[in-house]
């Protein structure tokens, strides 16, 4: 890549398609099923905060720990996987996927679960 199209890639914004409506009570569905699912896997959510917490504090105090950030990473894969499962059975009820999705995406920024998961 050349510098220029470098340079030009940070500084010009990122081109987003535009932002899809979605009916209310297909978001409220969506909420409701991530609430719901949050609520039954709470200990892995806060588990893989935790561990993420603890190695990113590590690495900051400039003593980085591979073993702490191989535990995070395979807690945040343990979150992923529960939300991919979310998204399957969402999709089996018959519940958009783009509404759950940017519901996720509002809730869990640090786990986004895409198609290919």
């Amino acid at each position: 890549m050349s510098q220029l199209r470098r340079a030009l890639v940070r500084l010009l914004p990122e081109r987003r398609p535009a932002k899809r409506a979605y009916d209310p009570t297909a978001r409220q569905r969506a909420a409701a099923a991530i609430l719901s699912h949050a609520e039954a896997h709470a200990t892995l959510f806060e588990r893989a905060e935790r561990l993420k917490s603890r190695a990113e504090r590590l690495e900051q105090e400039g003593t980085p720990s591979d073993s702490a950030a191989n535990r995070a990473g395979r807690a945040e894969d343990e979150v992923r996987s529960t939300l991919s499962d979310l998204r399957s059975s969402f999709a089996a009820s018959g519940g958009d996927l783009g509404v759950l999705d940017l519901e996720l995406g509002n809730r869990y920024p640090a786990f986004k679960v895409s198609e290919s998961s």
